[in-house]
């Protein structure tokens, strides 16, 4: 069957039709109308012949060259903000203040020398990079001994004596201490390295446990110059945030190549590559990282909490001084 072409089509004025809210998000709506000229129907029917009367011929003439209008209403969605009171809102005004001239890298060197791990890695601080400033930010470990290339597997600093790291993939779930006297290095603003080394750990297996994660017990408490990146759980923060299609997610999320993905056109980067789990994920808050899982990996507990106590009771520490630091977000609504 072959459809009719319009002859001619006529567009109206786009009029703005006010906001709409979906959640935390704010859109624009516009509407215009689309006109359609067609032709009748009756276009391609046989000219009457001579011997139909006259007045009869002349109506199925007419009728053969009248055309039809169709009409079509349209509305626009369009992205504009999020509602300021929003969470989502005051990441994203944070996000937008910080582009201007600043780069998604996290370091501006990061190396293994030549008797790496004997010797520590070469590293510094990108001071033009996203996160640069940020609370929590020297939390984020640049290198550690279990890594089996730079980048890959990498660790997070909770409290000043708990490292978090992806659980799969990282050997049996429980007590243990496979890794224990393994380095791990962490950098402080001035670009001091400090090394700790892990006493020992615990792993957590989804088909175990239903939890994914490892945290490293260090051999001694991290200086004041490293900072442990404050927590919340993702069945906290999500509710406050939008995740919709074609509306921007203000998050950062570190990858191995050391760079920071956004969730904005020229700061995303691939997340998920192998080696990615485990790797932070962070909601960009004015002045401060705050951590909500890790990549494919759990969210902060009061079961992760639990094993952290159960490492420093083990280690004969108490288990007080290393809590992890909540995040208040109650202060922003859920949607």
């Amino acid at each position: 069957m072959v459809t009719a072409q319009p002859i001619a089509q006529y567009y109206s004025p786009t009029n703005f039709a006010g906001l709409e809210t979906n959640k935390a998000v704010v859109f624009s709506l516009t509407s215009y109308v689309r006109t359609n000229i067609m032709p009748s129907p009756w276009s391609q029917s046989p000219i009457p012949p001579p011997t139909v009367p006259a007045e009869i011929r002349e109506r199925l003439l007419i009728r053969r060259t009248q055309t039809v209008a169709q009409v079509y209403f349209f509305t626009n969605r369009t992205f504009v903000g999020f509602r300021p009171e929003s969470l989502i809102n005051a990441a994203w005004t944070n996000l937008m203040a910080l582009t201007n001239g600043r780069t998604p890298v996290i370091w501006s060197q990061r190396a293994h020398p030549v008797g790496w791990p004997l010797r520590p890695p070469i590293v510094r601080w990108n001071t033009a990079g996203l996160m640069w400033g940020m609370k929590g930010l020297t939390a984020l470990s640049p290198c550690w001994e279990g890594e089996d290339s730079p980048g890959r597997t990498p660790v997070t600093a909770l409290t000043r004596r708990h490292g978090y790291a992806r659980g799969h993939a990282m050997g049996a779930d429980g007590f243990r201490e496979q890794y224990k006297g393994k380095r791990v290095w962490f950098l402080s603003a001035n670009n001091t390295v400090v090394q700790v080394r892990v006493l020992r750990e615990v792993v957590r297996t989804t088909p175990v446990c239903g939890r994914d994660y490892t945290i490293l017990l260090f051999n001694e408490d991290l200086p004041a110059s490293i900072e442990p990146i404050r927590v919340c759980t993702f069945q906290d923060f999500a509710p406050r945030y939008a995740f919709l299609d074609k509306v921007p997610i203000p998050l950062f999320m570190t990858e191995q190549s050391g760079n920071v993905s956004a969730g904005i056109p020229g700061f995303t980067f691939d997340v998920n590559k192998g080696g990615d789990s485990g790797s932070p994920n962070m909601i960009p808050l004015p002045g401060e990282l705050i951590f909500y899982n890790g990549r494919t990996t759990s969210s902060p507990s009061p079961e992760l909490q639990e094993d952290m106590d159960e490492l420093c009771r083990r280690s004969g520490l108490n288990p007080a001084k290393y809590r992890m630091q909540w995040a208040d977000l109650r202060g922003y609504p859920k949607y």
